[in-house]
Formats: structure tokens, C-alpha cells, sequence
């Protein structure tokens, strides 16, 4: 492939200007913002004078993708799956943000789709995986995950408030948008399959807001406790790994990794720290996360991402745990289909 990566910039709203842009605007020999696609032409123009793209374009249909190597789609769930489909039927690269689909069945298709076309790279956004912090956490515990472990994770936000994407509740909404991103934690962390989910829900002073509590049972005896909901007042990320022998390795939050091993060392051992100067877009992992699908575009990274597999299997458990959480649903758990 010719460099640099020519990229196309596939919605130009709220999601790509916080989060994607801060990145493209950095600048790279590696690749070259050439398109910015959205229906609304002032976004697309605000976003193309920021990236130094080409042109831009009101609709994908509106773009030669001949002239193409990758696209960031950063759009809402339900035109998502279909423009990457498309993508990927033109052998175009692309990194699609997370949920990537409005529902496990347009999920399952798309990845259908990726599977014949195993030399053309498919990432999903799940950014919290490039975190350092929780990298740095991943890497700690290989050894602690390789027996039955208990992990904790903690994934609050205040918004979504309302219902979005045509989905019927806030709870369903949050779920999917935000909450899903608990669910692909826990794959990484424990990629055992998960063969039962509980799930309940806690009262909250507010009838607008919820907090609910998740329990995915794996094949190997592993268990992860996941806390979620809108409850919260700000933006709220932790993960802890208790293993077998009794320590407790734990990223209170996204500038720190703690190692406990007793009640010796009530304060624990810093593995990890840093000073949260970058705003958030490295330390929540949105730069980390382009700059691996930008080098496995380019054939310089065959690391591990998380691709529309973990996309699908993160729906699907969303799927349980909807069910779970739902005032009708039975106490008893569920199978994952």
C-alpha cells in the first residue's frame, strides 16, 4: 500500500470531534485525512479545515472509493453497520466505532460479512482496551488470570438520560451505547465464555436514573462483577483482579495501577501512575486506539484488537442482560445463546 493511508472521515458530529479528532489533528506521515462525509455541510467543512481532508461529501455515495484505503466511521448504530459493510465490500479498511450496529442481528451480518474478507481489517472502538492504566493492568495479571479469577469492573456515566437510537428505554439505551463497554472489559480480561448472566437493579433517588449490577459466570470458574449505570454525578472507570492467592491488583481509576497482596499492606504497591495532563483522549484510550489501526493497516502491527467478534459477543451479552434487568424478566439467570 501506498503511504500515506488515505482516510476517509465518515461523520463529522460530536462523537469524531471529542474523540477521533484530537488525534487526526496530531498529523502523521502515515496517513492522510483526504474526505469528510456528513449530511451536515458545516461539520464537514468545520472538520475538514481542522484535518487539512481534501474535499468533503454529504453522503458515501458521494465519494470515489477507488481513491480509499481506510475510513473512521463515527456515526449512530443503525447506519453504521450498513456503511461498513459496504466499506468492507470495496476492500476498504475500516474502523468503525463501538456499538457498530444498532442490534445483534445486524452485528452477526456484519460479521459474516468480515469473515470472507479476512485481508481487509475490521476494528471496533472499544478505546477503554488501549487505556494505559488498564493495559497496564491487563499485562499485570496474566499470570493471576491463567486460574479462576473474580474481576470487578465499574462503568458509570451521567449520560445518556434519555432514550436514543429508537431503542425504548434510557436503561436500553445506556446499556448499549456506554454499558457495553463493561461487557468487552470483561472479555479481555477473561475471555472464557460466558455461560450464565445474573443481573439486578438497585434503587436510585432519581426515577430517571439507574444502577445496575451484572454477573457473568465463565466456563473456567472465573466471575465478573460489573457495575453499571447513570447514576453517577461524573465519569467513573475501575477495574480490580482478585486472584486465587488473595492479592487484589486494581486500576482505582484510569491515572493508577494498585497491587494489594495483604492486610500487611493496606495502602498496597504502585505498578502504574500518571498525571492526567492529556485531556483524556490518550488516557481513555482514543489516540492509542487509531494509532493501532492505522499501523495494522499498514501491515506494521499484528497485535490483538478488538474486531466485530468481540463487537457481537458484547451485544449478546447486552442482550442477557437487558433481559435480566427488564421489571418482567424472572430472578432466575440466563444462558447466552
Amino acid at each position: 500500500m501506498t503511504l500515506p493511508l488515505r482516510l476517509a472521515l465518515i461523520g463529522c458530529g460530536k462523537q469524531m470531534q471529542k474523540n477521533l479528532l484530537p488525534f487526526l489533528q496530531r498529523g502523521s506521515r502515515d496517513y492522510q485525512p483526504v474526505v469528510c462525509v456528513d449530511p451536515d455541510a458545516e461539520q464537514a467543512c468545520y472538520v475538514q479545515a481542522l484535518t487539512g481532508a481534501h474535499a468533503t461529501a454529504s453522503t458515501i455515495e458521494d465519494v470515489d472509493l477507488a481513491a480509499i484505503d481506510a475510513a473512521i466511521v463515527a456515526v449512530p448504530p443503525e447506519p453504521s453497520a450498513e456503511i461498513a459493510e459496504q466499506l468492507l465490500q470495496h476492500r476498504i479498511h475500516c474502523f468503525v466505532e463501538k456499538p457498530a450496529g444498532p442490534s445483534t442481528p445486524s452485528l452477526r451480518r456484519l460479521s459474516e460479512v468480515a469473515g470472507k474478507m479476512p485481508d481487509v481489517h475490521l476494528q471496533v472502538g472499544f478505546n477503554f482496551r488501549y487505556a494505559a492504566a488498564l493495559r497496564q493492568l491487563h499485562e499485570a495479571t496474566v499470570s493471576a488470570r491463567e486460574s479462576p479469577c473474580w474481576l470487578q469492573i465499574e462503568f458509570c456515566s451521567r449520560h445518556p438520560s434519555a432514550p436514543q437510537w429508537g431503542v425504548d428505554t434510557t436503561v436500553e439505551s445506556w446499556i448499549r451505547q456506554n454499558g457495553v463497554h463493561a461487557f468487552d472489559l470483561a472479555q479481555w480480561f477473561i475471555p472464557s465464555p460466558v455461560e450464565r448472566v445474573d443481573g439486578h437493579s438497585l434503587p436510585t433517588s432519581d426515577p430517571d436514573r439507574f444502577l445496575a449490577v451484572v454477573g457473568l459466570h465463565h466456563a473456567d470458574g472465573s466471575h465478573s462483577m460489573l457495575r453499571v449505570g447513570n447514576q453517577t454525578q461524573r465519569f467513573q472507570v475501575n477495574a480490580a483482579v482478585h486472584a486465587s492467592d488473595g492479592s487484589v491488583y486494581a486500576a482505582p481509576s484510569l491515572e493508577s495501577v494498585v497491587l494489594s497482596r495483604d492486610a500487611g499492606m493496606p495502602a498496597g504497591t504502585q505498578l502504574f501512575g500518571q498525571k492526567p495532563l492529556d485531556h483524556g483522549w490518550d488516557r481513555s484510550g482514543f489516540g492509542p486506539e487509531l494509532e493501532a489501526f492505522v499501523a495494522t493497516c499498514l501491515d506494521r502491527s499484528s497485535a490483538q484488537f478488538p474486531g466485530i467478534t468481540d463487537a457481537l459477543t458484547g451485544s449478546q451479552l447486552c442482550d442477557q442482560a437487558l433481559s435480566e434487568l427488564k421489571p418482567s424478566s424472572a430472578s432466575a439467570a440466563t444462558s447466552v445463546a
